[in-house]
């Protein structure tokens, strides 16, 4: 995940938002790569359900990291606990409701394996950026 290490005199709010940002970045690559396969094999109703899997995790990603930073400037480990889990919740809020809603819209087409693959693999850079970032954290203290 990490292509290059950051510097110790880069702020701890910027090393977030580099992480956070390289994350995005191979989640929207795995996606499109996972849309490209689907689309090959299924045809266009392949993509869009690995555009929908991807997405739903890229959205429910992007919520949590603006709730997240909300915490940027506390010092109280409960606060930026409670922050972080209100987060995580509102993470996993978003991505059951954005996959209720394209179940609702798109199911007669859905093609499962394509979503479940590219959720999956969101999933999966998601959680690595947060291992990145600790990774970080447990190098500088």
């Amino acid at each position: 995940m990490s292509e290059e290490k950051l510097p110790a005199s880069v702020p701890e709010v910027e090393k977030i938002n580099v992480i956070f940002k390289r994350a995005a970045k191979w989640q929207c690559l795995s996606t499109l790569l996972i849309g490209l396969v689907a689309w090959w094999v299924a045809g266009v109703s392949g993509l869009i359900s690995a555009l929908i899997g991807g997405g739903v995790v890229l959205v429910g990603s992007f919520a949590a990291s603006r709730i997240a930073k909300r915490s940027e400037n506390s010092t109280q480990a409960g606060a930026i606990l409670i922050n972080m889990l209100i987060a995580e919740a509102v993470k996993i809020l978003v991505i059951v409701l954005l996959l209720w809603l394209g179940f609702k819209v798109y199911a007669d087409s859905m093609v499962l394996m394509a979503l479940f693959c590219a959720l999956a693999a969101a999933a999966i850079l998601s959680g690595s950026a947060v291992y990145a970032l600790n990774s970080e954290g447990k190098k500088q203290g």
